[in-house]
């Protein structure tokens, strides 16, 4: 779903959180939030007065004015409580790269709500928002917050100085992996990359149509017959790349299966590199898929895929905002003694419910 128009509305969801534009009236909050010295332990500096959060959230307010995104109110679903600031704000006159930021009150540190907020901003900003880059500056003394970027998919590329003080410490600066389509005469150049990955996966457990131990052989067959189906259009590859230009992770979209499919693709093997686990690639590469969907396959308005039960992948999806559409008990025979269920998933390209 695309960043709200409407004065106060859900911009972002959370197991635990609701993330809304910001209001006027909003200003009690704001200072709440940005005044308790407690939570600038690492930067005291930074610290703004009452002043400053009025100036800041007339730039929050206009941010969103101009660009429907912006830095937003976080608030706890259960209880309906204002418990921070957080959100994406473009940093540049041109759009080229988004900040993440969070803070929370200090009583609800320490649970994984920055987590749980960096993780969903990092996959919708990479869906939504591809042409700017995703960034995030840590202060080098918070640890837990470079784990917290690290665990949301950013990756440290190196120190930068913070704009308004360009003579203070360098802080950690780090940029969110890319998903991008692959034109078709590139497809074939990736062979070997691919079937390393998928080798690895199967190894792993993942469930990308072989089992652990399958030959590579078998594996590059199978990438083969993919190839055809993008050389002959029925296909699109998406792939995952680090900031280093690493392939991450990757998956396709089969989106020309002829009357009456036309306006449905699906999702195959999703993968991501399994010495990457934890790092929220899952999420954003398929978030960033959804995204190539939305405008590459601008035919296609609802997307399904298949999965293999007995892997948590259902909560994975649901997530993501798929629903559960059918389940085949037993469907699927992994050996004499393993069953398991054939389950389909789906959702609608711009986001809104399944009716």
């Amino acid at each position: 779903m695309t960043a709200p128009a409407g004065e106060g509305s859900v911009w972002l969801t959370t197991e635990r959180l609701e993330l809304r534009r910001p209001r006027l009236e909003d200003l009690e909050h704001h200072v709440r939030v940005h005044t308790d010295p407690r939570t600038y332990a690492h930067a005291p500096a930074s610290m703004p007065s009452t002043e400053q959060c009025r100036e800041r959230l007339a730039a929050d307010l206009a941010d969103w004015e101009r660009d429907e995104l912006g830095y937003a109110v976080v608030v706890e679903r259960v209880s309906g409580d204002v418990i921070g600031w957080a959100g994406l704000r473009h940093k540049d006159s041109d759009h080229r790269s988004l900040n993440l930021y969070y803070r929370l009150e200090h009583g609800r540190l320490g649970v994984g709500l920055g987590r749980e907020i960096s993780r969903a901003a990092v996959a919708w900003g990479v869906e939504h928002r591809p042409e700017a880059l995703v960034t995030a500056m840590v202060d080098e003394v918070n640890t837990a917050s470079l784990r917290t970027a690290a665990s949301a998919g950013l990756v440290r590329v190196g120190t930068r100085p913070m704009r308004d003080e360009p003579d203070g410490t360098p802080m950690a600066y780090f940029e969110a992996p890319s998903v991008a389509s692959v034109p078709r005469e590139e497809v074939a150049d990736l062979g070997d990359v691919v079937v390393d990955l998928w080798v690895r996966v199967n190894d792993a457990g993942g469930s990308v149509g072989f089992l652990p131990g399958a030959a590579r052989r078998d594996v590059a067959a199978a990438w083969d017959r993919h190839v055809e189906d993008v050389h002959a259009g029925r296909s699109l590859l998406c792939v995952l790349r680090d900031p280093d230009g690493a392939v991450r992770g990757i998956g396709l979209w089969e989106h020309s299966r002829g009357f009456p499919y036309e306006h449905v693709a699906g999702l195959k093997r999703l993968m991501v590199d399994p010495d990457a686990q934890g790092r929220n690639l899952g999420r954003i590469l398929l978030g960033g898929m959804v995204g190539i969907a939305r405008r590459e396959l601008s035919w296609v308005e609802l997307l399904r895929l298949d999965y293999r039960d007995g892997l948590g992948l259902g909560e994975f999806y649901a997530r993501a905002g798929w629903t559960e559409v059918g389940r085949v008990p037993r469907g699927l025979r992994l050996s004499a003694t393993d069953y398991r269920d054939d389950v389909a998933m789906a959702r609608r390209v711009d986001g809104f419910p399944l009716s």
